[in-house]
Order: C-alpha cells, then sequence, then structure tokens
C-alpha cells in the first residue's frame, strides 16, 4: 500500500521506516542495520540535538563553557572530555548520571568534572553512558539539546569509540575544527560521514584569536573552497573565540544557525528524520533493484551473471590478505615504538619522583617503620600518577599506526563496494552505490599502573632495635635506587601493556574488515540466489512503495 502524502509528516516518516525495516528482514539485507537504527533513533527524539564533535583538544568543551556562560564542562591541556554530556533547558538547574546499568542519580553541578573528566573517571571506569545537565537560563535555546562529545582521534580510543556510538542520534552537528591547522582530510571525512545521518552541519572554526583579521578572512576563504571542493552541500563556517572581544562571533551563531533552527522547528526536526529515512530508503532500493534483475534473468543467464558479480569473492579474499599484511605490518613496530617513545621520557620521570622524594622523605624518620611504609605508599602512588599521565600524554603517538590501519582499511572496503558495484552495474545494468562507514573498532584502554611491594621482607619488624639516627642516611641511599630501578621496571612493564593493547586492536581491525566483506557478499548472494520469477510482481511492488515513501518525505 502507499504512503499517503496527504498524512501527517510523521506518520509518513513512521511508515518509511516500517517500510525499510520490512523490506530489510523479508529480504534478508543484514548491511542496513546501523542505517536503521541511526532512522528510528532520530525518529524516537523530541529535541534536535545539536551534536559539538570533532577531533581532541579542537576547543568544543571550552566552545559550550563560553557560549553558556558557564565553566560546566572540565577543560584541560590534555585530552579531558571522557563521556558524552548532554546539555539542555530544564526549570531547576540539575545535573544526573547514567550508568550504563541503567542507574540515574542526581549530582552537583560542580561535580560534573569527577564522572567526565578522563583524570577523576579513567577509561570510564565508573561506567558512566552519559551526564545529562539543566539549566533554567537555556530556556531561549528550548527545543536543543547541546551534546559535548569526546575528542575524535584522541590518546584515549575509549573516547573516539563514545563519540563514533553516539553520531547516529545527531539532529544538528556542529564540527569543531581549529585555525591550526584550519582543515583536515580527516575533517572532511568526518563531515562526510556525518552527512549520511542528518542534513544540517556546520563548521566552527575555533581559536580565531591565533590570527589577525585579514589571516582570519583568508583561513575562512580556504575552508569554504575546500569545503565546496569535497562536499556535495557546503557546510556554513562560523569563526569563533572563547577571548574577550570576540563576542560578536557568538552573537552571530546564536542567531544565524541556533536562532534559525528554533525558528522553523518543527520543520528542522522533520528534514533530519527524512534525511535519514530516505538514505535509508534509497539503499533499500538499491538492494532491491539488483535482486528484482536477478529474478528477471532466465536461470541460465542468472547464474552466469551470479558468477560475474560473485567472482568478486576472490578479490574479497585478496582483500583480506592484504589486511592482514597491513596489520601485521604495524604490530611488528609497535613494540620498538612504543618503548622508544616512553625510554625517552623515562629521565624526566625518574627526575620528578627523586625530586619529590626528597621533599616527602623528612616526613618519614618517625622510625624504620614510618620510613619503609610512607616510601612505599609515595612511590606506588607516585608512579601511578606519574604513568597514567605519561599514557595521556603519548597515546596519540601510541595509536597513530592504529588509525592509519582504519583509514588504510576503510578505503580497501570502499574500493571493493565500488568494485562489486561495477560488476552489478556490468551483469545487471544496476548499480550498488553502498556507503562504507567508519571502522569503530574499541581501541585500547590505557593500561592500568600495578606496582607492586617495594620490599619483599617484613624491615619494619626491626623497627624497635634499629634507632632513626643510624640508618637513615643508608634508608635514603636505598630509597632513591629504588626509584631509579621502580622507572625503569614500570616503564617496560607500561611497554609491553600497550604493546599488547595496540595488537588486539589491530586484529580487531582485521576482523571487523573480514565481517563486513563476507556479509556484503552475503547480503548480495542472498538477493540474487533467491530471486525468482515469482517474485518479480512482489520486489516491483516494493520498489513501487519505496518510490511512493520517499516522495512522500519529499513533499
Amino acid at each position: 500500500m502507499l504512503l499517503e502524502t496527504e498524512g501527517s509528516k510523521s506518520q509518513i516518516m513512521h511508515e518509511a521506516l516500517g517500510l525499510a525495516a520490512s523490506v530489510a528482514e523479508r529480504y534478508g539485507i543484514s548491511a542496513l542495520a546501523g542505517l536503521l537504527a541511526s532512522a528510528r533513533s532520530a525518529a524516537a527524539q523530541e529535541e534536535i540535538s545539536v551534536a559539538v564533535v570533532g577531533r581532541f583538544k579542537a576547543g568544543k568543551s571550552s566552545f559550550l563553557n563560553d557560549f553558556f556562560g558557564r565553566a560546566i564542562l572540565p577543560v584541560g591541556v590534555v585530552p579531558v572530555t571522557a563521556v558524552v554530556t548532554e546539555i539542555r533547558y530544564g526549570p531547576r538547574e540539575r545535573a544526573r548520571v547514567v550508568h550504563g546499568g541503567g542507574e540515574v542519580r542526581e549530582i552537583p553541578l560542580e561535580s560534573i568534572g569527577e564522572y567526565v573528566s578522563e583524570k577523576k573517571n579513567p577509561e570510564n571506569a565508573k561506567q558512566v553512558a552519559l551526564i545529562s545537565v539543566e539549566l533554567p537560563e537555556l530556556h531561549r535555546l528550548r527545543g536543543l539539546r547541546f551534546v559535548d562529545t569526546p575528542g575524535l582521534e584522541s590518546a584515549l580510543a575509549h573516547n573516539t569509540q563514545a563519540s563514533l556510538d553516539w553520531l547516529p542520534n545527531v539532529g544538528l552537528a556542529l564540527v569543531a575544527v581549529s585555525v591550526d591547522p584550519p582543515l583536515s582530510a580527516r575533517d572532511i571525512e568526518l563531515l562526510r560521514s556525518l552527512y549520511r545521518y542528518t542534513p544540517k552541519v556546520a563548521l566552527l572554526l575555533t581559536k580565531a584569536d591565533l590570527l589577525s583579521g585579514p589571516e582570519l578572512a583568508e583561513v575562512v576563504e580556504f575552508v569554504r573552497t575546500q569545503l565546496a571542493r569535497n562536499l556535495a552541500g557546503a557546510p556554513q563556517v562560523f569563526p569563533y573565540s572563547i577571548k574577550p572581544g570576540y563576542e560578536p562571533f557568538r552573537q552571530t551563531l546564536e542567531s544565524t544557525l541556533l536562532g534559525g533552527t528554533l525558528e522553523c522547528f518543527a520543520e528542522e526536526r522533520d528534514s533530519i528524520v527524512a534525511h535519514k529515512a530516505d538514505a535509508l530508503l534509497r539503499e533499500c532500493s538499491e538492494y532491491l533493484t539488483l535482486s528484482l534483475k536477478a529474478a528477471e534473468a532466465i536461470q541460465q543467464d542468472r547464474e552466469d551473471l551470479k558468477r560475474q558479480v560473485l567472482g568478486e569473492k576472490e578479490i574479497a579474499d585478496e582483500v583480506k590478505v592484504q589486511v592482514r599484511v597491513v596489520v601485521q605490518h604495524a604490530a611488528a613496530g609497535t613494540r620498538a615504538m612504543v618503548s622508544d617513545r616512553l625510554e625517552l621520557r623515562q629521565g624526566a620521570l625518574e627526575t620528578a619522583l627523586k625530586d619529590d622524594f626528597e621533599k616527602q622523605f623528612p616526613h618519614w624518620t618517625a622510625s624504620l617503620a614510618k620510613m619503609l611504609s610512607g616510601f612505599e605508599e609515595w612511590l606506588a602512588g607516585g608512579l601511578r600518577e606519574e604513568l597514567a599521565e605519561l599514557s595521556i600524554r603519548e597515546r596519540a603517538a601510541f595509536l597513530e599506526p592504529l588509525r592509519k590501519v582504519q583509514t588504510q582499511v576503510f578505503r580497501a572496503l570502499q574500493q571493493f563496494r565500488d568494485r562489486l558495484s561495477e560488476r552489478t552495474l556490468r551483469a545487471f545494468g544496476v548499480p550498488l552505490r553502498t556507503a562504507e562507514t567508519e571502522i569503530a573498532v574499541l581501541e585500547p584502554a590505557a593500561p592500568n599502573v600495578r606496582v607492586g611491594r617495594v620490599f619483599d621482607r617484613n624491615w619494619e619488624l626491626l623497627s624497635p632495635v634499629l634507632p632513626v639516627w643510624a640508618i637513615r642516611a643508608r634508608v635514603h641511599r636505598h630509597f632513591s635506587r629504588t626509584v631509579s630501578r621502580a622507572v625503569y621496571q614500570n616503564i617496560s612493564r607500561l611497554s609491553s601493556q600497550w604493546e599488547e593493547s595496540i595488537h588486539r586492536a589491530l586484529w580487531d581491525v582485521e576482523k571487523e574488515a573480514a565481517r563486513r566483506l563476507d556479509g556484503l557478499l552475503a547480503t548480495v548472494a542472498s538477493l540474487m540466489e533467491n530471486a525468482r520469477g515469482e517474485q518479480i510482481p512482489e520486489i516491483r511492488a516494493d520498489l513501487e512503495r519505496i518510490r511512493g515513501a520517499r516522495r512522500s518525505l519529499q513533499v
């Protein structure tokens, strides 16, 4: 039954999603599962999500703090945001923590950093799924839900994963890009992938105060030119700075982008959902058209054509081998790369700990037992803190080979899809223009720093019979040497932990690539193998339903 264009827009979109789900299930088009989940998620939202996304340290949290006029979100010199945070209007000021198990509890607004900050909640050890903040002063922006996402490509891979997992929910995407450098190939890839989820994409050019007026104008023009060259619908560009004297930038952003969205709220929300639904129906249509062409071919021709298309299985196997070689090459160089970088920091780390040791030692001299326990507790805590900080600072470099592998594999998979599309076009006259999605494997968390007992004997039992004045200097020398040894041992242990974590992530990329290749070929094979002449009327009817649904969405 064709969708009625005179029905309400929400009903039309609901029926469109139902049609896509039905078609995908009946024809076994498993490749559409992700896009279907994204569209359903958008249709269920009552607000428009303004997601601030981008690379780590692009100034996302600083922008939101400045825009709201309050220091709500933690910021720092290293990647900070570890958890997705939503900020919206509410009749009273409050903040809530939503845990992965579903538990929700209210917390003071000033305690957000305990859950959002990477330092206070490393690797999201507290299992926080979401932070929700409500502020009465956002009444003017009621209907918009601002979302601060962890930085992409950061040293903290779990942060990248959290952002990628959230992206399908985006309504209005505000991509933060620093003026230095103004735009990268990865930024353009992110923008292109966002258009898969929403038609509303804008670019926030942060840290504009670093440039003079003429320099900023030149950068803005460069960015606009690059966007127009690489994207079909070039997003608007909004320069921004949190420094005093740049308030007009904030006013322009609020009145032009956010104000315009609120003025036409219902239309904007419907266009976002319709965009997602139309993308879903378009891909449904291409898969069904392939099935129709296979069903229309006579049996012998269908077998010949199927062999032409599924000859790509050999190419898929070659792609798997290529991926394996890329992964193995990256894995082979991991230990040396990690060790070299950590060893460069070893001297400074040892010096910092020894300087602190000299300050702390006088507080432990009441007895031998006090010296032993004080030193052991201090060394364990100091090493944990310093090595955790070192992991955060070096993580971007550690994960660079993994990101390169992900990029190479992504391109190889898209090239395979393009080849498969060419095969279906030659064999059936139907291209299969499907888009590859980002490979969102769970990147490794920073390893836990574990420091064992410094002493393996109970020397403190001698404390009552050994006067401190007689052993103080000797204990001091021994403690100082122990610091050096402990730094060396734990740097080596940290290298091994990082190597193991990165290797696991690399093998996950390989497994995910194989899964996608097999899944795509299985979907295409199923559509061709199960296509029968008696199915032709049903397939044509479904294609007509899809065409009708897409027309209704565009009304």
